[in-house]
């Protein structure tokens, strides 16, 4: 359970204060017109119905996808708060930072006086630390890339950017359309037998994470797909049975591993090590759901098949 020091606990309780007495008198004292004409119901992936301001203009994001998708989409100007691992763009590392999104600083949260506060945390016991801040919170979750595509729409829509948002989509479903196109006409027997792994006990995407279907776009079989977890931890002799074509693996874990992929016992005979098939892919593309995922899916689509991909 999460545990607020004494200052936290002082700093939020001034911010549920003046939250409840503001949202208090707006609802009891202002006709519904107004109170129509400034605020819109929203629902966010957990089918939680939020009353958020239409054109929220100190938005703090709770995690990276959604800073990228912010600054993406314009709207970088009215975000006023970060956590601390949203690192790109480079802009996003002058906004002032929140803390994790699994340990905010809720002085500083507070502080900031959001009239918008999204996060991408399915845990409902951190979200609640969240929403009893009084300020309005929205949940969004993406399952797959098409709802991670569709996020950005929704986003757009939040934060009264409508527009840019269904520009920024057209171009990144035209995009993905362009490696569907090619990877949808491959029958089952010609498609490569891959997986990523996160970490190297080894942490792997499983059948429930949106990179389990970025490798199915992407034209591949993750050999992991059939494990009903995100990012289940399997073990290596699964690994060695399974075979896989092509191995996927976060770089920047990579760099820490203590036995790399090839020298670990018994992956001499897997055909991804035989065939110098592993490749490095840049975290943070690969395991955001945000714009860059589509930079993501076309790297893996390269990585599969280069001789289709150029």
């Amino acid at each position: 359970m999460m545990r607020l020091g004494k200052r936290q606990q002082v700093a939020l309780g001034i911010g549920l204060i003046v939250s409840v007495v503001f949202f208090g008198w707006l609802v009891y004292n202002t006709d519904s017109n107004s109170l129509n004409a400034d605020f819109t119901k929203f629902t966010d992936s957990k089918g939680r119905t939020v009353l958020v301001p239409k054109n929220p203009t100190r938005i703090v994001s709770m995690a990276p996808s959604v800073t990228e998708i912010l600054f993406a989409i314009h709207v970088d100007d009215r975000l006023v708060g970060v956590t601390n691992y949203c690192n790109y763009p480079v802009e996003a590392k002058n906004k002032t930072k929140v803390g994790g999104f699994t340990t905010p600083n809720l002085e500083v949260l507070v502080a900031l006086n959001p009239d918008l506060i999204i996060a991408a945390d399915s845990n409902d016991e951190r979200i609640n630390v969240l929403v009893n801040t009084g300020f309005p919170v929205v949940v969004i979750l993406a399952k797959n890339v098409d709802e991670i595509i569709t996020n950005i729409r929704q986003i757009g829509n939040l934060v009264n950017s409508s527009q840019t948002a269904a520009v920024l989509v057209d171009g990144l479903t035209t995009r993905m359309n362009a490696v569907l196109s090619i990877t949808r006409t491959f029958e089952q027997d010609e498609k490569l037998k891959c997986y990523f792994e996160v970490w190297e006990t080894p942490k792997v995407a499983g059948g429930l994470s949106f990179i389990d279907d970025l490798i199915k776009k992407a034209g591949g079989i993750n050999v992991f797909g059939n494990e009903s977890y995100e990012y289940p931890v399997v073990t290596h002799e699964m690994v060695i049975s399974r075979n896989p074509d092509v191995i996927f693996v976060t770089a920047m874990g990579r760099f820490s591993y203590t036995t790399d992929i090839p020298d670990r016992p018994g992956y001499s005979a897997i055909n991804a090590v035989i065939n110098s098939r592993i490749y490095n892919c840049t975290d943070d593309v690969f395991t955001r759901p945000g714009p860059r995922i589509i930079d993501a899916l076309e790297g893996m689509a390269t990585q599969l098949y280069p001789a289709l991909f150029s």
